[in-house]
């Protein structure tokens, strides 16, 4: 049965898209562990072992409940059991690291998690890595939790390679800037290119949901320009599939350049007409172009422009 479970998990990673992919794992997982959830994530953690979340795959796992979760004070009790462990899957009795902490307590019997076992690669800090986690309800008085444990050991490690092969294989380590996010804005998966876009042009974004003022913006239009970026996006699946790229700069002729640099420095119509040697109407429909090319509406923002293209 497991030699079955395997050829079907690894082909599925060499064949399947993103998110096929993951129903299809957590399925085999459920065929050997009673699990009721999981996920799979990309990031890094720090030497304190905090760690930040770059993408998600969630299976049965409600944005709600992610949302509350990041909201709760502390470490994951889970990642933090298995930092501890790295390289091995762990178990982790959630409640009872919840004695001290009555919001976790109550976050567990509403989401029915009583129970984590979770698989972290033992890399050094700072380094990307893959980890998943799936979580079951209260332990049966028939179950045995040493036979769970032994069955999560046999399948984990399998999952985790497979998800990480097939997410190299569908985003590639180098390459596009391409992301794949569920509609609410949660990141599946994101290339290294993308991640840094996304880091640039959004110093104080916080993955794995996609920047706030983006998931706003794609839930009306499919192709959005914001600061450097141009994004466009496809919807299949419920799934939205996004494609980065930096803007490039729009040129001022050299006459144009003079204009918005007197203008910036606060020059009236009449001295840079007099200066330039061109008529008012000239400066007029010089300094139109100059906002059109640029994207501004005002002097301030047409300073910042300048400085941003180093022409100030």
């Amino acid at each position: 049965m497991i030699e079955r479970m395997l050829f079907d998990l690894y082909s599925g990673a060499r064949d399947l898209p993103l998110a096929e992919f993951g129903e299809l794992g957590f399925g085999i997982v459920r065929s050997v562990l009673p699990i009721h959830s999981g996920m799979f994530g990309h990031g890094t953690y720090d030497a304190r072992g905090y760690v930040t979340i770059h993408t998600l795959h969630r299976h049965e796992v409600p944005a709600e409940r992610l949302l509350e979760r990041v909201n709760l004070p502390g470490p994951d009790p889970a990642i933090r059991n298995s930092l501890a462990h790295a390289g091995q899957t762990v178990h982790t009795p959630t409640q009872t690291h919840a004695r001290d902490n009555a919001d976790l307590g109550r976050y567990i019997r509403r989401y029915d998690i009583w129970n984590a076992f979770t698989l972290i690669p033992g890399v050094p800090a700072g380094t990307p890595t893959d980890g998943v986690t799936v979580w079951t309800g209260r332990m049966k008085r028939s179950m045995s939790a040493a036979k769970l444990i032994g069955s999560a050991h046999q399948v984990l490690p399998h999952l985790l390679l497979a998800n990480s092969i097939n997410r190299r294989l569908q985003t590639g380590e180098t390459g596009p800037a391409c992301a794949v996010a569920a509609a609410d804005g949660v990141l599946l998966s994101a290339s290294p290119a993308a991640l840094a876009l996304l880091s640039a042009e959004w110093p104080d974004w916080n993955p794995p949901h996609l920047p706030k003022p983006l998931t706003a913006a794609l839930q009306t239009r499919r192709y959005v320009e914001a600061g450097t970026l141009s994004i466009s996006a496809s919807m299949s699946n419920q799934l939205l599939f996004i494609r980065l790229t930096r803007r490039t700069a729009p040129s001022l002729s050299p006459a144009e350049q003079r204009v918005a640099a007197m203008a910036v420095a606060g020059a009236a119509y009449k001295e840079i007409a007099r200066d330039c040697n061109v008529s008012l109407s000239t400066v007029r429909n010089q300094l139109h172009t100059i906002y059109t090319k640029l994207g501004v509406s005002n002097k301030t923002a047409l300073a910042k422009a300048l400085a941003g293209q180093g022409q100030l």
